[in-house]
């Protein structure tokens, strides 16, 4: 953030503290000077909130659309035949990393239909298979549980459908969530798991618009 300075103007030939009234310092024909208009603390920062962060991005993926923590719909995507999902997965154990591919509608419909029968019981919050969500196995080590979801340290890079379909939100910290509700005009205070399943939500909507309109 740009700080602006602001200083005084400094008369270096001051005049004197009084004068007499039969001796004006100013002549009698001089023009009036107009007074020098200074920009107001106010006004300075009206301008800088004006620069605000730009809506449009270059969208990451094919998925995402050109706004921040966004994702086209499912009948977009299909007709545009982008039906498998990609994502970088990487192991703790032998520190391999590799993508995993994702069939959207298969995940989608099996996504909707855990909402369908356990929303009830959540109480809108996220349940705990998504808080410590279960990674695949390492396909070079085979050890189980042993992966990771790579998360872009640019939250304008996030692969937030791909975290979805895997069920893998639960990897993203306390600020990836709040930035995604920031972005997509939710509440964004309170615990992690409401956050997360906020962002749970949010994602299927985006995905089937007005699906989860009650939940």
């Amino acid at each position: 953030m740009e700080i602006q300075k602001y200083c005084s103007n400094i008369n270096p030939n001051p005049s004197s503290a009084s004068a007499s009234s039969d001796h004006s310092v100013t002549p009698p024909n001089a023009p009036a000077k107009a007074p020098k208009k200074g920009r107001s603390l106010g006004s300075s920062r009206r301008i800088s909130r004006g620069k605000g962060t730009s809506k449009a991005i270059t969208a990451p993926f094919p998925w995402a659309k050109n706004q921040r923590a966004t994702v086209h719909s499912q009948q977009y995507l299909l007709e545009k035949n982008v039906d498998t999902i990609i994502g970088k997965v990487y192991c703790k154990s032998c520190q391999h990393e590799f993508e995993l591919g994702l069939n959207l509608e298969e995940k989608l419909d099996g996504l909707c239909e855990f909402f369908r029968k356990e929303k009830n019981k959540w109480h809108k919050r996220a349940p705990r298979v998504w808080m410590s969500p279960v990674c695949p196995k390492c396909p070079l080590c085979e050890r189980e549980s042993s992966t990771r979801p790579v998360i872009a340290e640019n939250k304008k890079e996030i692969n937030w459908l791909f975290l979805l379909l895997s069920q893998m939100l639960g990897y993203c910290t306390l600020e990836h969530l709040k930035y995604f509700c920031k972005h997509n005009e939710v509440h964004r205070t309170g615990a992690k798991d409401r956050l997360l399943y906020d962002t749970y939500k949010t994602l299927v909507n985006q995905l089937l618009p007005d699906y989860l309109s009650d939940s």
